[in-house]
């Protein structure tokens, strides 16, 4: 029988139902080292050193006779480190068109996909602070820095595939660091993947609670470890480092002694607009920066560790 019009006869009659919000899922905004490193001085060259002095402790003593000659002992020489910089960028290109029609949220549409830019560069920032490698580069081949994870060379265990992380480890990594430099640049952040630090939320109660977090980036609560000797571990879990199987890695660090240095006058991030050859809008965002590690003997790297609880 004859009904009249329902919206299954004039489908094309009817405006779009469409909201005009988007939520970016995008796994990019965790960038703790990228908010949180302190900003050291400009590099000045594309290799960018820095002097290292480290004196063990002694371990015995000689002592002297009554009335002798005062004997001199080669005095310990500063080392120099060093890291090269390595230029990123997030680059941005929309065609006239597109770039002249509002998005669904009514926002311009470039500055949009600039602000997502600058989050995949920050992304892209991140990921090399951790996980960069050193590399000279060539006239075809970009240079590399080395991340935190490739500095740490002195204090470094791998287990056997599928170790599981646990609060004896914890502690010997936290009394590793302690016996290799001075009380005030033990460190006391453990970064790992996700498994580790739910590993860690395992532990007995009276070693692991919760801190009101003081970072800029932090918020909320974090979880803390009290170890044996007296060190409070902060444990943050992070994309960034390795946790495929047998890879699975836990990073001990002091902030304190890592840095980012941005190449003189240029280097920190910034948009550069790009020129036109034909009908489009083009920018990127833009940096060279390399990462300063003033210490690696205070840090401790383990890995091996089961990627599953």
């Amino acid at each position: 029988m004859a009904w009249g019009k329902t919206t299954y006869q004039a489908p094309k009659e009817m405006r779009e139902s469409l909201l005009d919000i988007i939520r970016d899922i995008s796994p990019n905004e965790d960038n703790y080292f990228v908010s949180n490193l302190d900003k050291g001085a400009p590099a000045l060259q594309t290799y960018h050193e820095w002097n290292i002095f480290h004196e063990d402790r002694v371990t015995s003593v000689t002592a002297n006779t009554e009335g002798a000659d005062t004997s001199y002992p080669d005095l310990q020489a500063e080392s120099r480190a060093g890291n090269y910089t390595v230029i990123v960028d997030a680059p941005v290109r929309l065609s006239r068109t597109k770039a002249s029609i509002a998005m669904v949220t009514k926002q311009d549409a470039l500055a949009v996909e600039k602000e997502r830019a600058l989050r995949r560069l920050k992304n892209k920032m991140e990921f090399l602070l951790v996980n960069g490698s050193l590399a000279a580069g060539a006239t075809n081949a970009a240079r590399g820095m080395a991340g935190i994870d490739a500095f740490i060379t002195s204090n470094v265990t791998a287990y056997a595939s599928g170790q599981s992380f646990t609060e004896a480890i914890l502690n010997d990594m936290a009394k590793t660091s302690w016996d290799a430099v001075g009380s005030s640049y033990v460190a006391s952040t453990l970064v790992a993947p996700a498994v580790i630090k739910q590993r860690v939320a395992t532990f007995g109660t009276n070693l692991t609670r919760n801190v009101r977090a003081e970072d800029k980036r932090l918020v909320n609560e974090v979880r803390v470890f009290d170890t044996d000797l007296g060190v409070t571990v902060k444990i943050l879990a992070h994309k960034d480092v390795r946790k495929a199987a047998g890879t699975v890695t836990a990073l001990l660090i002091n902030e304190d002694l890592h840095e980012m240095s941005f190449l003189v006058n240029t280097g920190e991030p910034h948009w550069e607009d790009r020129a036109k050859a034909g009908d489009y809008v083009a920018g990127v965002y833009i940096t060279e920066f390399t990462h300063v590690a003033y210490n690696e003997k205070a840090d401790v790297k383990r890995t091996g560790f089961s990627a599953s609880l």
